[in-house]
C-alpha cells in the first residue's frame, strides 16, 4: 500500500475510534468503512467496526464484521470472544459457546469476559429503564 493510502487508512481507522469513544457510532461505522475501502485486509478496522454496530443493536452486522476479522487474522481472540457474545445475544448458543470457547483458548481472561459481559447487561438493563 503507497504511504499516502496507509495516512488515509490511519486517519478514518483513529476518528473511527474517537467517534465511537463519543458515542457517535453512525460516525465512526462511516470512518471504519472508509478505512477498509482503502485497505480490504485491515482486521482490525473489521473488528472496530463490529463493535460499532453491536453497540448500535446492528448484531447481524457484527457478526458479518467480526467473521471478516477472524478470517484476515484467525488468531483474532477478541474478534472470537465479541462474535461469541453476538451470538449469545441472537440466541444462538451453540455458535457462542464455539467462539466464546475457542476466544478462552487463545488466551482470552473468562473473568474479564465475564465482567465486560456482566457490565453490558447492566447497561443495556438501565437503558431499557431499569434500575
Amino acid at each position: 500500500m503507497q504511504e499516502r493510502n496507509q495516512e488515509l487508512v490511519d486517519k478514518y481507522y483513529a476518528r473511527g475510534i474517537a467517534a465511537s469513544e463519543k458515542g457517535e457510532l453512525e460516525l465512526a461505522i462511516e470512518d471504519y468503512t472508509e478505512a477498509i475501502t482503502l485497505d480490504p485486509k485491515f482486521a482490525q478496522a473489521y473488528y472496530q467496526r463490529g463493535l460499532a454496530h453491536a453497540k448500535n443493536g446492528e448484531l447481524d452486522k457484527a457478526v458479518e464484521d467480526y467473521t471478516t476479522a477472524i478470517e484476515l487474522k484467525s488468531d483474532y481472540a477478541d474478534a472470537y470472544y465479541n462474535r461469541g457474545g453476538a451470538f449469545l445475544r441472537l440466541g444462538k448458543r451453540e455458535r457462542a459457546e464455539a467462539d466464546l470457547t475457542t476466544a478462552r483458548n487463545m488466551g482470552v481472561d473468562a473473568i474479564t469476559a465475564l465482567d465486560k459481559i456482566l457490565k453490558d447487561y447492566d447497561r443495556a438493563w438501565k437503558v431499557l429503564g431499569n434500575s
